[in-house]
């Protein structure tokens, strides 16, 4: 018996390596448009800039302060892939020990972890994964995954009467709230996931007083509340602090708020996109089997009284579920396939627990039936023929089977006038490379930031993208709108101006025809620069001698 549980132990191991190993030649593809935006203000942290003050980004400072130690670590593009495989493998290793602490049924964990590698498959979506990779959902399902573990890992001390187990529990709970913090540092709306590490901290035992639970609760929060103050204190030294609220929260919410004509649209939104997601996506649809089987088995347990693994225990995941879906709603409407990423994981893991209390469960013969179904299911929904495409075109780059240029132009042709084109964008940097020197400040005006990135010149203006400015975001505001862009122009007097033709419609004029089309602008320009040529997307104006 011991024999057997062993092989099948060493088959698991190899089964999730071997699903890791399918991502691998991944490494080779380029950095996505958003990537690059972390990458941008990344740089400029190293540099010694600050963000919002001197390179205006959306996000909170968490993906930021990430892609600087990434690219401090490995300056190159392959680090957005490898970053993402990494954070995959560290996940799917805390699938498999939350699987092993939330429920008592052997092989849930090691179930979660091998549904979330195989469906959660950045290939599965447009141009082999490239716009989903590395994004701030990815790490904020790890930083939730390790900081539901410290929440267990605290009851379980906080069970043991001495004193000594008492303070290490409260130990572990403001490291968990700290995980939160952290991740809401990465999106403020991952605050939500408070909830499920909340309900899994403050579950009362046996003899537990009020006033224990409300130091427990107060520890959870004093641990949340450390991460956000270094930020604020950090944000507040630079005098960046007005500018970290305008990007962050009002940018945002102006941003999420054009999604929803009402609230009510929103509460319709959440009800809704759960099941339309499921159609669409594997783990949605075995996830939400599994929350509804976990839910049911909770409320039974909870009807019955039972503790240990019953109640709140088989409710952590369908609760995370949740907390994923409100994360998702409160981004907006636009269904942008990066806002679903933070929902694998608890998918998964109530995928995992609610198999391995099925399959025991089970007849053979209804056991077959099932599996049969949903596996029909899932191929019926999947798309694994994309996924091996997209992987054999990465190894055949990897094998040098096929060249740079060649490779980059399944990510967008350069003269295709696809709004991002990897080919487009690396001539891009390459030409600014050439042409001007690593002290210049060029203005790229549009969404194309990785020819920043990739030729290692810093932005005449800290809106190196354009969107902020096209919609007039707080142009009343010194240093915001078309006067705050001219200002910062006439300081660094760029020796190149870079205008993309196509990046922001339908949802608004493309860069290059704001810049000419709007009167400040276009003087500003006319009067200071000449016609360079086009360069694929984009036009080049040179500064007159």
């Amino acid at each position: 018996m011991a024999a057997r549980s062993n092989r099948t132990a060493l088959l698991a191991w190899l089964l999730l390596a071997g699903l890791l190993a399918i991502r691998i030649p991944s490494l080779v593809q380029p950095a996505g448009a958003d990537q690059a935006l972390y990458a941008y203000v990344g740089q400029r942290i190293l540099a010694g800039d600050v963000p919002y003050r001197d390179a205006w980004d959306q996000k909170p400072p968490a993906i930021h302060v990430t892609y600087a130690a990434l690219i401090a670590l490995w300056p190159h593009e392959s680090v957005v892939a490898g970053a993402d495989l990494v954070v995959a493998a560290l996940t799917a290793l805390s699938l498999i020990a939350l699987g092993r602490r939330l429920s008592p049924y052997p092989g849930a964990g090691t179930a979660a972890a091998a549904l979330f590698l195989l469906l959660a498959n950045p290939a599965f979506g447009r141009l082999g994964g490239v716009r989903v990779r590395a994004q701030c959902e990815v790490f904020i399902a790890l930083a939730i995954a390790a900081s539901l573990l410290s929440a267990w890992k605290a009851t379980m001390l906080r069970r043991g009467r001495e004193a000594r187990a008492d303070s290490a529990g409260r130990g572990w709970l403001v490291t968990a709230g700290a995980l939160v913090g952290i991740a809401a540092l990465f999106k403020y709306n991952a605050v939500v996931y408070g909830i499920p590490v909340a309900a899994l901290a403050l579950r009362r035992a046996d003899g537990t007083s009020r006033l224990e639970l409300s130091k427990d609760a107060g520890a959870l929060i004093a641990g949340a509340i450390v991460p956000v103050g270094v930020m604020l204190s950090w944000m507040a030294g630079a005098g960046a602090l007005k500018d970290l609220v305008y990007a962050t929260i009002d940018y945002n919410l102006l941003y999420s708020g054009e999604t929803y004509p009402s609230r009510a649209a929103m509460l319709l939104y959440l009800m809704t996109f759960p099941i339309r997601q499921a159609r669409l996506d594997s783990l949605w649809f075995l996830g939400g089997l599994g929350s509804a089987v976990l839910i049911a088995m909770g409320l039974w347990s909870f009807r019955r009284r039972e503790t240990g693994a019953g109640g709140t225990l088989l409710l952590v995941a369908p609760l995370w579920v949740a907390a994923a879906c409100l994360a998702i709603a409160i981004n907006g409407s636009r269904g942008l396939p990066q806002y679903f990423l933070q929902a694998n994981a608890p998918l998964a893991l109530a995928a995992g627990i609610a198999a391995a209390w099925c399959w025991p469960r089970m007849r053979p013969l209804w056991r077959t039936l099932t599996a049969g179904l949903l596996a029909i299911a899932v191929l019926r929904i999947a798309n694994f023929e994309k996924v091996a495409d997209a992987t054999a075109y990465d190894l055949a780059h990897m094998r040098g089977e096929i060249s740079r240029r060649q490779y980059l132009s399944r990510f967008g042709r350069a003269d295709s006038g696809d709004k991002y084109s990897a080919e487009a964008v690396a001539d891009l940097a390459s030409y600014l490379r050439e042409h001007t020197r690593p002290t210049d400040r060029s203005l790229v005006f549009g969404f194309s930031p990785w020819s920043l990135v990739g030729s290692g010149r810093a932005s005449a203006s800290r809106f190196f993208w354009s969107r902020p400015v096209i919609i007039g975001f707080k142009d009343d505001e010194n240093g915001y709108g078309v006067a705050g862009l001219i200002g910062e122009l006439d300081r660094h007097q760029p020796p190149l101006i870079v205008l993309q033709e196509r990046d922001w419609d339908p949802d608004g004029p493309n860069s290059a025809d704001f810049f000419l089309t709007d009167k400040q602008l276009a003087t500003w320009l006319q009067e200071r620069y000449e016609s360079a040529g086009r360069l694929h997307n984009f036009q080049l104006w040179r500064r007159r001698p």
